[in-house]
């Protein structure tokens, strides 16, 4: 299932409401099918719920008090260990936040989301309490002199007073659909989540110094958490994303369930309680472990690994420490695969692998790396985590105070640690269907290929199998354009009405005039890798990627990698049933192209193709971006190059040549 927020990727461009003539609910639903895990991977072994058959051998919560203790002086302790300038910088940032007015968050900004489609002005001033919150817990907890308790109980209290703590953009699941939360349902969501995890970490932290101010505050936030968390949760079982009903699950598993795993960490005061929750909790996880593929591939795509794959070894490792190492998961080599999934999709520096709804340009949470890292005693992990705390220029988040005090737990190990990125030269993901190769392993230097096949239900799915991407010395040459900013459209029935999301639009062929369809059918068959003494070579029938229309019994991309060389061989070897229109092979392009007889070059990328001019016609357009989130990885516009088969046959082959310029 597509994930239905994400608010660091939204911004002001919403689409007006445009044929909202279906209830909104139904279109969750209809997406959520369209996307199922299970039709992009198969289920063919048994569930593996290594999460839930561990802890019925008898784990026990007896010890959560002084857990609870132990943690909390051991974040005081790494706290006051700060050098002074993180701490200054911090106290700063709470000082600017114990003046902040907080904004009020009337209906009718809630109700955006059912009249215009806009998502994000709610979104942005919830954020933005919880943000303000955040610094201003994270300064008293740097100064301890109780300067920012009177301005934190405000905020408090504020977002305990919301009506629902869950997005208007989730709501939908309610029986009135898109309109004000009806309090009469419960519901979790990812925000409610992480409001939880917020509040539980404060009481946690700063309860004594609350209660202090007032005697209510601490009982509120207990009452808060347990009316909109815990009972919802043992209540109900039909939360799409609990997965309990064999359907997809997606981020939104590992993320919820983590969070509120915390919020009870931090909260429960009946081991008993705690235990029936966790269990609950773990059943649930369960089925995101159990629909992860084999090779540990995310097909979310590395910006949503953070959420995935990253969230699940927090939940890991907090279970681990409250349990005393009684649950342990380290023989489990899936989930040791899930972690180094990340850095196998690095191309260099922030520029990483961005097939589906992935952004070019991202930054893996370090803190998660890390601890998979530390979980599995992976030193690769470990190094790479300090390689992302550097390219974060070795700032500690401040806008989650959870987040923080994980950075902070860690801190002194990152600092401790040489920062590395392997840099794999080889990295395939057989069940994922995607492979990366690079020249020269352990540098950005030389060229950069990564593909995909898969099929066109995937999570975050764009229609684009047989897509490819080429960076020239960690640079951008031919690229995946990626997604831009979410709107109601991109989960509804229009969204491959959305041009980036088309594979026209993605280095894929166009067959006789047709461009891929999206569904589970639409799919790559026999993606074949193979290794040769000068060259990695990948194969895959793009051919039921397409509709009837485009009459082609098959189409095989291969691409021929000559990493020493530093050239990319494309042969495409097509069979149709019909002519109808010439077929087209598409690139895309960040850089100008400079055309001349048989050749074109990139830019000053260094990187040059090779065509017969005998075969192909060029027709080269320039798309201007009109979205703040392409802008952010691309600039002001893109390229789309079209090499315009000239022969009629029904049989043949369409090669290309990349190559760098010397």
């Amino acid at each position: 299932m597509i994930n239905l927020i994400n608010s660091s990727y939204t911004s002001g461009n919403e689409s007006k409401r445009s044929n909202f003539k279906m209830t909104l609910k139904k279109v969750l639903i209809i997406v959520w099918l369209s996307t199922s895990i299970q039709a992009v991977f198969g289920q063919t072994e048994s569930p593996r719920n290594w999460l839930s058959t561990a802890f019925k051998k008898g784990v026990n919560f007896d010890h959560i008090g002084a857990w609870r203790q132990q943690e909390r002086l051991e974040t005081f302790k790494k706290i006051a260990a700060l050098p002074d300038s993180i701490k200054i910088s911090l106290l700063k940032q709470g000082e600017r936040a114990n003046t902040y007015v907080w904004p009020a968050l009337p209906a009718s900004l809630y109700l955006d989301y059912k009249h215009t489609g806009t998502r994000t002005n709610y979104e942005q001033l919830q954020g933005e309490r919880r943000r303000k919150l955040s610094q201003l817990v994270i300064a008293e907890l740097i100064e301890r002199k109780g300067r920012f308790i009177p301005q934190i109980v405000n905020g408090l209290w504020l977002v305990m007073e919301e009506s629902t703590w869950v997005a208007p953009a989730h709501i939908v699941v309610q029986k009135a659909g898109a309109d004000l939360p009806d309090l009469s349902e419960g519901y979790i969501d990812l925000n409610a989540g992480r409001t939880a995890v917020t509040i539980a970490m404060i009481y946690d932290l700063l309860g004594a110094e609350l209660g202090l101010y007032s005697k209510v505050i601490n009982s509120r936030m207990e009452s808060e958490l347990d009316k909109r968390i815990f009972q919802p949760y043992m209540k109900y079982h039909h939360f799409w994303w609990m997965g309990f009903k064999g359907n997809a699950v997606n981020n939104w598993n590992a993320w919820v369930n983590t969070n509120c795993l915390q919020t009870a960490l931090l909260m429960m005061k009946n081991p008993d309680t705690l235990h029936r929750f966790t269990e609950k909790i773990l059943r649930s996880t369960d089925h995101f472990i159990n629909q992860y593929p084999l090779d540990g591939g995310c097909d979310e795509g590395p910006s949503y690994w953070n959420e995935a794959g990253g969230k699940l070894i927090r939940l890991l490792s907090l279970l681990n420490s409250a349990t005393n190492g009684q649950l342990d998961w380290k023989d489990k080599s899936l989930i040791h695969d899930m972690g180094s999934y990340i850095y196998k999709m690095q191309i260099a520096d922030q520029y990483m692998v961005n097939f589906a709804d992935a952004t070019a340009l991202s930054t893996p949470n370090f803190e998660s790396v890390y601890q998979y890292g530390r979980f599995f005693n992976d030193n690769a992990l470990k190094q790479f985590a300090a390689f992302q705390f550097r390219q974060n220029q070795y700032k500690i988040p401040s806008g989650d105070v959870t987040d923080f005090v994980e950075a902070v737990n860690i801190y002194g190990a990152l600092m401790a640690t040489e920062p590395v990125a392997p840099y794999p030269s080889i990295s395939l993901f057989k069940n994922l269907q995607v492979l990366t190769m690079r020249s020269h392993a352990g540098s950005t230097k030389g060229m950069f290929v990564a593909i995909k096949g898969g099929n066109n239900a995937e999570s975050h799915n764009h229609n684009d199998i047989g897509n490819f991407i080429i960076y020239m010395d960690g640079k951008p040459a031919i690229i995946d354009v990626g997604v831009g900013t979410y709107t109601s459209k991109t989960f509804s029935k229009q969204r491959y009405e959305l041009w980036n999301l088309q594979s026209q639009w993605h280095n894929c062929p166009v067959i006789n005039g047709q461009q891929q369809q999206d569904g589970k059918q639409f799919a790559a068959r026999d993606f074949l890798y193979s290794h040769k003494e000068d060259h990695e070579s990948l194969q895959l029938d793009l051919a039921a990627a397409y509709p009837a229309a485009a009459a082609v019994d098959q189409w095989v991309r291969k691409l021929d990698f000559y990493p020493k060389k530093e050239v990319l061989n494309l042969n495409d070897v097509y069979q149709l049933k019909a002519y109808h229109e010439p077929s087209i092979l598409t690139f895309m392009t960040v850089e100008p192209v400079t055309e001349s007889r048989g050749m074109l070059t990139f830019g000053q990328t260094g990187l040059a193709m090779k065509y017969d001019p005998a075969v192909f016609q060029v027709k080269i357009e320039t798309r201007l971006l009109d979205d703040e989130r392409l802008k952010r990885s691309w600039g002001e516009k893109v390229y789309r190059v079209q090499l315009i088969a000239k022969r009629k046959s029904l049989k043949g082959q369409l090669a290309t040549k990349f190559y760098k310029l010397k």
